[in-house]
């Protein structure tokens, strides 16, 4: 009697037929993930470059200004302010030092107008308003404010009230208490100067890179228009790099 002709599985065990399986199954499977792939990058619908690659942006990203935000160049400014503001016994934003008095929080222009006209007489304003003392009702000391070498100032480098505010462009109260500050530029002229120092905050996520963009755009030449667009990205709450980086370009930078 003729035997029977087995197969290639016959001739397996049921452990290598189930590996054997296994293993077409998985070529399978890739096989028609590879095409739905290739489908979809000939359709434009996948970018391996990531959210802020130059294939994903609708605009073109300065190249200088964003090498030096993805490439972390201006993260130790910004760190080295925050240790600044700590040491000087910033603890929160804003924290703003008017000839080195410390005005704490979103005032209102008034109550800042207030320490500003009794500097401008001679008078120390820590003893006359509570708003300047401490959680305790205790007089904050005046504080031994360094010179800011690389600091750049709004108003006559000769002024006799020197405003130095530590903020987070991430902050909505820093973006509130913003136009308290330029009303004060505004209404007393010569007499004051003010610059800018970043304190960002450990909860806010977009602070840190936000204080970045700034600097830098600082190193362009364009320090307060995007001081401006970081706080109108803050209260749009749509602070992002890529947002960043399209600051940038509509102001011009390289």
């Amino acid at each position: 009697m003729e035997q029977e002709k087995k197969s290639f599985f016959d001739l397996m065990s049921p452990k290598q037929t189930f590996i054997v399986g296994g293993v077409a199954g998985f070529l399978v499977l890739c096989a028609i993930g590879f095409f739905i792939l290739l489908g979809l990058m000939f359709k434009g619908g996948l970018n391996f470059g990531g959210a802020d690659s130059a294939a994903a942006l609708d605009f073109e990203a300065p190249k200088k200004f964003s090498a030096c935000l993805d490439e972390g160049q201006k993260a130790t400014k910004v760190k080295t302010d925050a240790q600044l503001g700590a040491s000087l016994g910033v603890s929160g934003t804003p924290a703003t030092f008017a000839n080195g008095y410390l005005i704490s929080g979103a005032l209102p222009y008034e109550m800042v107008k207030q320490v500003i006209d009794a500097l401008l007489v001679g008078k120390e304003p820590n003893q006359m308003f509570d708003f300047m003392k401490d959680e305790k009702g205790n007089l904050v000391k005046r504080a031994n404010m360094p010179e800011l070498q690389d600091a750049i100032w709004v108003g006559d480098k000769d002024a006799k009230i020197t405003l130095v505010e530590f903020a987070d462009f991430e902050c909505p109260y820093c973006s509130k208490f913003d136009s308290s500050v330029m009303q004060v530029l505004a209404n007393y002229g010569d007499k004051v100067r003010y610059t800018f120092r970043h304190f960002p905050l450990s909860f806010h996520a977009n602070a840190q890179k936000a204080g970045e963009a700034f600097e830098c755009a600082k190193e362009q030449g364009k320090t307060w228009e995007m001081h401006d667009k970081l706080f109108r990205l803050s209260d749009t709450k749509t602070m992002s790099v890529e947002n960043y980086k399209r600051a940038a370009s509509e102001l011009g930078l390289k």
